[in-house]
């Protein structure tokens, strides 16, 4: 798509929650500090989980279809946390970029994910 956008492995979330268990499952006895780094690190090298999407659908996401929209200024869109996604490159032929914002929301008293509570900046590892 020109300009970018999400991307959305179909029918995903059961696949996200079992890749988030799995980590919680090996890194239970890590502490905060060395979770957030394991994460960083081994399960979103570079920020994604894979380089190569084709691949990742043959083995992991069982041969489902990325699904994209043509979305446009103000476009919004909700998701379940756990469904797998990706950005796709934001480039424009006409040179636009794009620019979008990431909210969470949580339950009163859910405890939240610290690794979001800190502004951005370049190489913060998110």
């Amino acid at each position: 798509m020109d300009g970018g956008g999400l991307a959305y492995l179909e029918d995903s979330s059961n696949i996200g929650r079992t890749t988030e268990d799995d980590f919680n499952t090996r890194a239970a006895h890590f502490s905060p500090e060395q979770r957030k780094s394991a994460y960083n690190v081994n399960m979103a090298a570079g920020g994604v989980i894979t380089e190569d999407a084709i691949r990742y659908t043959e083995q992991v996401g069982q041969g489902r279809k990325w699904l994209i929209a043509d979305y446009e200024a103000g476009d919004v869109v909700f998701h379940d946390p756990f469904m797998v996604h990706t950005a796709t490159v934001n480039q424009s032929k006409q040179g636009v970029v794009r620019l979008s914002t990431d909210l969470r929301f949580y339950r009163k008293g859910d405890d939240m994910d610290e690794r979001w509570m800190s502004p951005w900046f370049p190489g913060d590892g998110l």
